[in-house]
């Protein structure tokens, strides 16, 4: 009976990580490929980025929002701030309009809470923790193996050793605890930035907004899986701790 369970546990732990491995490894070609679509779309009441912006700052915010240059590529949103490159100002594409309606959609969760600041500083807690990770792990690892191979005899290094690991892996459950509240804070703001577009944007072009969206989102999913493989060796490099 033992046996299947254990078989059965095994079986979940591989579909899981095949299941985790696939979404790693799709991701980033399928956000490439809803980016270029959305790219080539020019929305067909005209809108610009920049007019979306005043419009939705405007009726939403009370103009409260401050609409700044930024270079190329930087396009974000930051404390009460939109910033927004040239082109990206005068684009009329789906990709560059769902993209700052989704920014748009950070500026909405600001403004109705504390979501936004108190992820920022979990991440900072996250990141000072992330500097104890490693060496954490290493000194548990060399402690615990030294005493197995009897360099040391005294049980005090085995649970010293155990204390270590136990320290390193509660890090890494954090850490996968920020990248959860990532995936779900980004999931909010896709969500307020169709409800944006809505307003905006005929059916159809909506749902490729939407489409693109959630590729997108998808890359966030894509890291968490990352970080919650990477002991397996089989993901590509992960920034576990920003």
């Amino acid at each position: 009976m033992i046996s299947y369970i254990v078989i059965g546990v095994a079986a979940v732990l591989v579909i899981l990580l095949c299941i985790g491995l696939a979404i790693a490894s799709f991701s980033g070609e399928n956000f490439s490929n809803e980016l270029e679509k959305a790219r080539e779309y020019e929305n067909v009441e005209g809108w610009t980025t920049l007019g979306l912006v005043e419009d939705i700052n405007n009726k939403y915010f009370e103009g409260r929002l401050d609409v700044q240059e930024t270079e190329e590529g930087n396009d974000h949103y930051s404390r009460g701030v939109v910033a927004l490159s040239d082109s990206t100002m005068e684009s009329d594409s789906l990709a560059s309009l769902a993209t700052i309606a989704h920014e748009i959609g950070h500026a909405r969760q600001d403004f109705e809470g504390n979501t936004l600041d108190k992820h920022f500083a979990f991440r900072q807690v996250v990141r000072i923790l992330g500097l104890f990770f490693m060496p954490t792990l290493i000194a548990g690892i060399v402690l615990g193996a030294l005493y197995f191979v009897h360099v040391f005899d005294s049980k005090i290094y085995l649970i010293v050793a155990g204390v270590l690991l136990g320290v390193a892996f509660l890090i890494f459950i954090i850490a996968l605890i920020m990248k959860y509240k990532e995936v779900k804070i980004e999931r909010q703001a896709s969500r307020y930035a169709i409800e944006f577009l809505q307003e905006y944007l005929v059916e159809e072009e909506v749902k490729l907004c939407k489409d693109f969206l959630d590729s997108a989102r998808l890359t966030y999913w894509a890291d968490f899986f990352k970080l919650l493989l990477s002991w397996t060796l089989l993901t590509s490099k992960n920034k576990m701790f920003r």
